[in-house]
């Protein structure tokens, strides 16, 4: 292969041509004068997937240069368009049968995607061993956005975009044959404009296409990505919902279908109101076939305005017994509220570097009379998005403050934080509401409530949502944006959001010290709320260690199971007026030890890493570095061999770090050579790596002895 001195017109390559008589030489010549003058890209990697050479046409159809992709992995070039399967498919292939062929979208340099029609070939030594890969591709952009343009006139309507009848027919009996293989349901919703009629008479039929547009655009707003809304013609409409587990998913989305409909449209200057009648049928609980859903759900449409219009209808008797457990669900609870069954229990939120309790968190419970005290997953879920959902909050909210204000006569200075729904915020009377309220109880200042919203609240209508956060600043109250970091976080929209925290999802929290990703992405999060001025808190801290690791990392406020569970409000002022720091907190901001909290999670993940390409589901060899030059082995031959050198504990440490590394090493060469050996000797790697990190935290308990 080339080496960093050769330049990329006069390459060697791992390839010779057999010509007639022609001379080694002249057939190397040949080959290089191929490579450089093809009009189509090729790159060339090792065994290890690393790129060695590519020629001219590379750099051109991808913007970079030769030099940016030496010695990197074409992954850089993957667009996030196809999913992990299609590349473990196509690894596969390279294994079992030496080549692939097909079809990828990539993405340039200057961040366009282009579609390549793609080979690549594994080129092996005389004795069988893969040594190189090579891979030639060409641009077909210009065909497939074409084909594209083609098939959008062929299967969609003219008017609003949306699939056509006979995109929908083909989608619909997809979806009915994967019910048949998966244990999953397909709504199929029926949906015939209420009212439209008149308004196409009186104003006319431009203004009449004009309401279908924006009808058409609502309905794309309402559906997930595996979803299909499409027209089959006037003002009738077709929506399937895929991959349904619960009959309650669909429930839920078709009331938030309705309520976005039934909103006013200004049409030729006119504000016009249509409400939708939709009838449902489930797959495969009523029939097979597409005819028979379609017709089915066409007849519960006409149930569904028989009955008042602006409602939805199911044709399966089963579901109409399920949507009536469902209004007797949420009758109990609102009958719940009425007589007082409902708690508020509250988790502290400490700051560990001060050792101080700096407020808590509102989490409503249900005293059920027969079932005991009920979590908020029992019964949130069920009124969510319905108009219950804001008789909830209002009680939360009422009180919360009654608490803050009993405490605050005691002299307890605590804040709360109280969870809002986006039903309640997004209630034009919230502000004007929540201002009666804090007036009510004049001894609380309302800079000590915080309103929690979660993110994915904050940024699907954020047109709509930012003056009403915005008035409520102007009542002192703050805002704290929960659950960061499993939404779709937008920097453009965050930096609009004025809200003074961020709270770290309990999820990535609690895999942070065993899972790198997860500690990278709370890194991040905390990094990210100092450079916007924000508080950033961390919840699903479960323990002491966490909290050193979140010290380390510049979070100073936690809540979670490793401080305290979630406690009646009798109990928490004196839970508040015992609480110590935890030793290893006190230590934790100088302590340079706590670097080992982090070499768990590092560890284990390249055990889960090898544990998978042995098992054949990752498929390529994990980088897995030295002893010497992953980050604990750095620490321990330089700091820590300085600092705890003399420690005994600290010399059991290093023979089996070695050996862990060796180990994990030698499994991803034998798994090439003899993948049963491998993946017999699995357990060995689990084992060292279970006695190092049992060595590490004795070491730590050792340093950390007064």
């Amino acid at each position: 292969m080339t080496n960093s001195q050769e330049t990329p017109q006069n390459p060697r390559l791992p390839l010779t041509l057999q010509l007639g008589n022609a001379t080694a030489e002249e057939q190397q010549r040949l080959m290089a004068s191929i490579f450089a003058h093809t009009q189509e890209g090729i790159v060339i990697t090792d065994a290890e997937a690393t790129i060695v050479e590519v020629n001219h046409a590379f750099c051109e159809l991808t913007g970079y240069s030769r030099e940016e992709v030496i010695g990197h992995n074409p992954r850089l070039l993957q667009s996030g368009h196809h999913s992990p399967e299609i590349y473990a498919a196509l690894w596969q292939a390279l294994l079992d049968q030496g080549h692939w062929q097909g079809e990828l979208w990539n993405r340039r340099k200057d961040g366009r995607m282009i579609a390549e029609l793609m080979a690549i070939w594994a080129v092996k030594d005389l004795c069988g061993a893969i040594t190189h890969y090579i891979g030639i591709f060409s641009d077909i952009t210009a065909s497939k956005q074409s084909e594209q343009r083609l098939q959008q006139m062929a299967y969609h309507d003219a008017l609003t975009r949306l699939p056509n009848r006979v995109l929908l027919l083909d989608r619909l009996q997809k979806e009915i044959a994967r019910t048949d293989r998966q244990d999953i349901l397909l709504a199929v919703c029926y949906l015939d404009l209420d009212g439209f009629k008149p308004v196409n008479d009186l104003l006319g039929h431009v203004a009449g296409d004009q309401l279908l547009i924006m009808v058409a655009d609502r309905l794309r707003h309402c559906i997930r990505e595996s979803d299909t809304v499409a027209r089959l013609g006037g003002d009738e409409f077709v929506v399937l919902f895929a991959d349904l587990t619960r009959v309650e998913e669909c429930h839920n989305t078709l009331d938030r279908l309705l309520r976005v409909l039934a909103e006013p449209y200004t049409v030729s200057n006119q504000s016009v109101e249509v409400t939708a009648s939709v009838g449902v049928t489930l797959c495969p609980q009523d029939g097979g076939d597409a005819d028979t859903l379609l017709r089915h759900a066409d007849q519960a449409m006409y149930l569904a305005k028989q009955t008042g219009r602006n409602r939805y209808v199911l044709f399966d008797a089963e579901h109409d017994r399920q949507i009536r457990a469902h209004r007797d669900q949420l009758s109990r609870i609102d009958t719940a509220l009425d007589t007082g069954e409902l708690r508020l229990y509250y988790q502290p939120k400490v700051d560990m570097y001060r050792g101080t309790v700096i407020g808590a968190e509102a989490l409503v419970r249900w005293q059920h009379p027969e079932r005991g005290l009920l979590p908020p997953s029992e019964f949130l879920p069920v009124i969510e998005g319905h108009i219950l959902m804001v008789k909830l909050d209002h009680w939360v909210f009422t009180e919360a403050l009654r608490q803050m204000a009993c405490w605050h006569m005691q002299g307890l200075r605590f804040a709360i934080s109280v969870n809002v729904s986006a039903t309640t915020l997004q209630q034009a009377g919230f502000p004007d509401w929540l201002a009666a309220l804090l007036a009510a109880h004049p001894q609380v200042p309302p800079q000590a409530l915080e309103l929690e919203i979660v993110e994915t609240i904050a940024l699907d209508d954020l047109g709509r949502v930012l003056p009403v956060i915005q008035r409520c600043i102007t009542l002192g109250v703050g805002f704290a944006l929960d659950d960061f970091g499993t939404g779709y976080s937008s920097l453009t929209y965050f930096r609009r959001l004025p809200v003074r925290t961020l709270k770290i999802d309990q999820s990535f929290v609690r895999n942070m010290l065993v899972d790198t990703e997860d500690m990278t992405i709370v890194e991040v999060v905390i990094n990210l709320a100092q450079t916007f001025q924000r508080a950033v808190i961390a919840e699903g801290m479960e323990t002491a260690l966490h909290g050193a690791a979140l010290l380390r990392l510049g979070c100073h406020c936690a809540q979670g199971y490793g401080i305290a569970r979630p406690m009646p409000p009798e109990a928490f002022p004196e839970w508040a007026r015992g609480f110590t720091q935890h030793p290893l907190w006190a230590a934790g901001m100088a302590f340079e030890g706590v670097l080992l909290i982090n070499v768990e999670a590092e560890h284990r993940t390249w055990v889960g890493q090898v544990d998978d390409f042995v098992h054949g589901t990752l498929p390529y060899a994990p980088l897995i570095n030295d002893d010497q030059c992953c980050r604990f082995g750095r620490w321990y031959s330089q700091q820590g061999l300085l600092r705890y050198g003399h420690l005994a504990t600290f010399q059991t440490v290093e023979p089996l770090h070695r050996q862990f590394h060796q180990l994990a090493q030698e499994l991803i060469g034998l798994h090439t050579t003899d993948a049963s050996a491998a993946l017999a000797r699995l357990a060995e790697l689990y084992a060292v790596c279970d006695a190092l990190i049992e060595h590490l935290y004795r070491l730590q308990k050792e340093l950390l002895a007064p």
